[in-house]
């Protein structure tokens, strides 16, 4: 039943052992006396200062004199506020929160009923896993150990569609427990059939921050993948739960139970994008690793990494897939105060090839030099760009300031502002651009990147008494031409999307569905996959881009050749993808150009000649050498 707040609080606090509570954060706990001693976490602490009185339940440390009850432990431990503290202590003392509609009956099954199925699923795998010589022998030949099997709770479901519901049933399971605990799915069709997700499959469980089952994931094995190919069937190579009252894949990082006690101790996490990669870092030694559940990263990964850890290094391939990866997840973690590091391997060799062949200690090193997030897109634009000419310079500080228009304004004199400015004057000397050129560059380009959105979670999701979509062919028409030429060559042809990263920053994308559509072709060649039809259909939400992603795919599958027939025919005429698209690139670079003259001017008319004259000065030159550049030209 529902508490009033003191009530739940007063509850909890007598649910709750502080002894087993401290124990359950990896902290090793000595009896002295009635009481009990600890290395306490917050200070270099040689000899066990934390002592925990568990008639109290309170905690203090006698050197830095932090103390309190199981609230204060978990803020200061997880790094959150009282709110988020009580909830999770409430969830463990089995106290109901009161809050809003708390007082209805709750429709399925219980937290308890998922959390009993998820557990007894896992043990299940677990047990499977080791019957089945294929599956433990692809384990072994990714490297990894049985002991590290063990540690990460390895298991494997059988390629047999009724093996789960036959054990369901013998444990008392319905079929419609297991769909809502994400272990089965409906079929599409009006059948009513429920099958099976996770078949032929390694599982890798996933465990919220208590080490609690709460998911799985499951790799396709190779005998599994040919089957299926023989049926005609195309399956994914990875599959994750579903979202869940218990699995919300953006609000979890796999493996956070495991590493959190040596994250505290190194003062850094590791962040990579494979299960197997952290589960190779673990086998050698190396703890504080933690990988994205194949999601790319968003605003609720920073604090999960915040509660870890100061400081996130964010771990890439060294391949031109990696590093659009990267480059992508600096957008999120620019607008937040959590300091990050990028660290790109060795071109060719993936975490987990790495960690096994090189060892823990040469990860470190690497470690140790990864760059910042401004010196890792410099060091891209150098990359891409020719910074010793005009034209080159130019379009470094588009793409450089493209990225930073992404982040999220900060209030004057907080560290990010300052961050910010530091950053524009490291990319002033790089270029050799003056600063106030690229401040009002980068001024100009928030106002379209705020008023239209920059990530696909931040649309809301359309209401249910929402306008219907309109027909696709008007949304089509009514999108900017040159954006939409953009979208109907990554249509076309998938694998341009590679030349569209590099030249045509999403910040500068005019049209909302363009750029979502863009935003989740290069979110995709950042995952290093494909940005084909399917994939695309797969990551987008919005009807209104489905319905322009549908209307093209039509237009061009209609007319039974390589190009779709152009919904604007002067401007783009029938040609090679290739062609059109250097087309509609020079006819973008020329809209900027005009664009920028336009910003310029104003900040021309809003600079005081007498009051700032250097700055007067570089606006007005860079000013005149853009009024006199042709178009698609770096004359």
């Amino acid at each position: 039943m529902p508490r009033s707040f003191d009530a739940a609080k007063s509850a909890i606090k007598s649910a709750v052992d502080i002894v087993r509570l401290v124990g359950d954060y990896g902290l090793a706990l000595h009896r002295a006396g009635s009481r009990y001693k600890a290395i306490c976490p917050w200070h270099d602490d040689r000899h066990p200062s934390l002592e925990v009185n568990p008639d109290r339940q309170t905690f203090k440390c006698w050197v830095c004199n932090i103390g309190g009850d199981v609230f204060e432990f978990v803020q200061r431990m997880d790094r959150v506020e009282f709110p988020e503290a009580l909830r999770t202590l409430a969830e463990r003392a089995g106290v109901t929160l009161e809050g809003p509609g708390a007082s209805r009956r709750a429709e399925g099954p219980s937290q308890a009923d998922l959390r009993g199925v998820l557990v007894w699923a896992e043990e299940l795998f677990s047990k499977a896993l080791e019957r089945d010589e294929a599956a433990r022998g692809y384990v072994e030949g990714r490297g990894l150990t049985a002991e590290t099997a063990a540690r990460f709770r390895l298991g494997y479901a059988p390629d047999d569609p009724g093996w789960l519901f036959e054990e369901a049933r013998r444990k008392g399971y319905s079929k419609d427990l297991l769909e809502k605990a994400g272990l089965a799915s409906s079929a599409e069709d009006a059948s009513g059939r429920v099958h099976a997700r996770f078949r032929g499959r390694l599982i890798f469980p996933i465990h919220d921050e208590r080490g609690r089952p709460v998911g799985f994931g499951g790799r396709i094995l190779p005998e599994a993948e040919r089957a299926a190919s023989s049926r005609g069937f195309r399956v994914a190579k990875y599959v994750n739960s579903p979202e869940t009252p218990l699995f919300q894949k953006r609000r979890l990082v796999y493996a956070a139970d495991l590493a959190r006690a040596a994250c505290r101790e190194a003062g850094w996490v590791a962040v990579m994008e494979g299960y197997t990669d952290v589960m190779a870092a673990h086998q050698v030694g190396l703890t504080n690793v933690v990988a994205t559940l194949g999601t790319a990263f968003g605003d609720d990964h920073v604090p999960l990494l915040r509660r870890l850890a100061d400081r996130a290094c964010l771990v890439y391939d060294g391949d031109e897939a990696g590093q659009s990866a990267a480059e992508r997840a600096l957008e999120v973690f620019l607008g937040h105060e959590l300091d990050v590091r990028v660290l790109s391997l060795p071109s060719g060799l993936d975490p987990c090839d790495f960690l096994l062949s090189e060892g823990a200690n040469a990860f470190r090193t690497l470690a140790d030099e990864a760059r910042d997030p401004l010196s890792f897109i410099l060091g891209r634009a150098r990359a891409r760009f020719d910074l010793d000419s005009i034209d080159g310079a130019r379009q470094a500080s588009e793409w450089v300031l493209g990225v930073l228009a992404r982040v999220p304004p900060s209030p004057p004199g907080s560290a990010q502002d300052v961050a910010l400015k530091k950053a524009l004057d490291k990319l002033s000397l790089a270029l050799r651009l003056p600063v106030a050129s690229l401040q009002a560059r980068l001024k100009s380009l928030r106002r379209p990147a705020r008023r239209k959105g920059a990530t696909k979670e931040e649309v809301p999701a359309p209401a249910l008494d929402a306008a219907p979509t309109p027909p696709a062919i008007e949304l089509a028409r009514a999108m900017d031409p040159i954006d939409r030429e953009f979208v109907a060559a990554v249509v076309g042809r998938p694998d341009l999307v590679a030349t569209l990263v590099v030249r045509v920053p999403p910040a500068l994308i005019r049209d909302d569905l363009a750029r979502m559509i863009l935003d989740a072709a290069y979110e995709i060649h950042g995952r290093g996959e494909a940005p084909d039809f399917e994939a695309l259909k797969a990551d987008l939400e919005d009807p209104r881009a489905l319905a322009v992603l549908d209307h093209l795919n039509e237009l061009q599958e209609g007319l039974g050749r390589p190009e779709p027939q152009p919904l604007d025919e002067v401007q783009f005429p029938i040609g090679s993808w290739e062609t059109r698209l250097e087309d509609a690139l020079a006819l973008f670079a020329e809209r900027e150009r005009l664009a920028r003259l336009r910003d310029l001017k104003q900040a021309l008319d809003e600079t005081d000649k007498l009051a700032e004259p250097d700055a007067h000065r570089a606006l007005q030159l860079e000013y005149r050498r853009l009024l006199t550049q042709r178009a698609g030209t770096s004359r």
